[in-house]
């Protein structure tokens, strides 16, 4: 395998099943991808803000892909971005607001510059959220927003999850909804997700896609895996994306994403 660019989702894939991994492992790991010229990638519904604080000692040596394929970032450049003007965003969460599946203190927009709940949200959601994004601030009302709006994020009962975004693909005209855990999904632009932002990704890089790994374990990570051309799975991934990989490894929770890298240097 001529491999350039490895890939890989975050909650559930690469982070254990505490949310963590080892630093000092993957800087040297960085040291011999960088010898090889191999890129690596992270690739979350994580906002960006929040991965680069995760990774802040390897920063410049990692490309990210945030908000579920929303931005593309290398070296503190953006080389590629989808985000939503207030007139759209306003109107998507006027729609949002008819949906009997959507509980608005269970929202969350993220931005360029930051995140953003209403004043009125749930402290429990509020707390999970902080897990998973950077410098959430309250607003009144989201025409107070003036940052640049990558998407929105909501949480539902596991029991009604399809079918909450099941309605907003239906009824929210220009957005794609995308489930990114058991209780929460994403809402973007309908053009954007984690496979399109790798495509254009490996185009900017000059690489095919069979050059292209990638490991991940939602439905979030579907395109993705359908467009490289070695997508791997650990073996507590969903039954869809078992059913393509090319490859399934042990479980996140024992660490097998970057045992498995390490086997390509």
């Amino acid at each position: 395998m001529d491999i350039k660019l490895v890939a890989t989702d975050m909650d559930g894939t690469f982070l254990d099943a505490q949310g963590k991994f080892d630093m000092e492992r993957l800087k040297r790991l960085l040291i011999k991808y960088k010898e090889r010229g191999i890129y690596f990638a992270v690739a979350s519904g994580r906002g960006l803000l929040s991965l680069e604080n995760l990774f802040a000692e390897v920063r410049n040596e990692i490309i990210f892909i945030a908000e579920n394929g929303s931005v593309v970032e290398f070296h503190g450049q953006d080389l590629y971005e989808a985000t939503m003007d207030k007139e759209f965003y306003l109107s998507v969460f006027e729609t949002l607001q008819q949906s009997p599946f959507v509980d608005t203190s269970k929202l969350l927009l993220t931005g360029k510059r930051g995140c953003y709940v209403l004043e009125t949200v749930d402290p429990d959601y509020l707390a999970i959220s902080a897990h998973y994004n950077a410098n959430i601030q309250k607003v009144a009302s989201l025409e107070d927003i003036t940052d640049d709006i990558f998407k929105f994020t909501t949480n539902f009962d596991p029991a009604i999850i399809a079918q909450g975004e099941a309605w907003v693909n239906k009824h929210v005209p220009g957005v794609k909804a995308m489930t990114t855990g058991y209780e929460s999904i994403d809402i973007v632009l309908d053009h954007v997700d984690k496979g399109v932002a790798i495509v254009e990704l490996a185009k900017k890089l000059n690489l095919t896609m069979d050059q292209v790994m990638a490991f991940g374990d939602n439905l979030n990570d579907l395109h993705m895996l359908e467009v490289v051309g070695h997508p791997i799975a650990p073996e507590n991934a969903r039954p869809e994306i078992l059913a393509l990989a090319k490859e399934v490894i042990g479980s996140h929770a024992d660490q097998s994403v970057i045992n498995y890298m390490e086997k390509l240097v």
